[in-house]
């Protein structure tokens, strides 16, 4: 076989060239991998940050109302951490090459739908809803927000259900 005929069977993902931009692709990938874990560090750490003001000025002994809605911003930042760390982790997985996890996601779905019925369970505790329409809006986002929980939660349990391929 001649030498031009070999070179023409041969896969393009053996020539040097496409080998060489392969490898450099990766590490880029690697490397804005490890820029968009880096910077979901330190959004967590302000935020934690930020959570401790909100603590402090519940510990401050300011007005009831003040108090209550510093516990509850308290509560909405502490999850909110809780979703940051778990796309970091998820960055973190991809990183150290592992398989795909479907779990963390649902976590965060879930996460961020309970965030948000508090955030609303909040608001009307503290009387900041007066308008009506406002009211009947935040009580069909309550039910969705339940409904979404549910059908994560669902989705979990039947992920966590099927067999796992090795």
């Amino acid at each position: 076989m001649s030498e031009e005929k070999k070179e023409q069977i041969q896969p393009p993902i053996h020539r040097p060239a496409i080998m060489a931009v392969r490898k450099w692709l990766l590490l880029m990938d690697d490397v804005i991998h490890v820029i968009v874990a880096i910077a979901l560090l330190g959004a967590a750490i302000m935020m934690i940050l930020y959570t401790i003001v909100n603590l402090r000025s519940f510990i401050n002994w300011t007005p009831f109302s003040l108090q209550l809605q510093s516990v509850l911003m308290v509560i909405n930042d502490a999850l909110l951490i809780l979703i940051i760390m778990e796309v970091l982790w998820t960055v973190l997985r991809y990183l150290k090459r592992q398989k795909f996890s479907l779990t963390p996601f649902l976590s965060i779905g879930i996460i961020s739908s309970i965030r948000r019925i508090l955030v609303i369970g909040a608001q009307m505790s503290i009387g900041e809803m007066h308008d009506l329409d406002k009211v009947k809006i935040l009580f069909i986002e309550l039910g969705i927000n339940t409904g979404i929980i549910l059908v994560l939660v669902i989705a979990y349990y039947i992920y966590a259900k099927v067999p796992k391929e090795d």
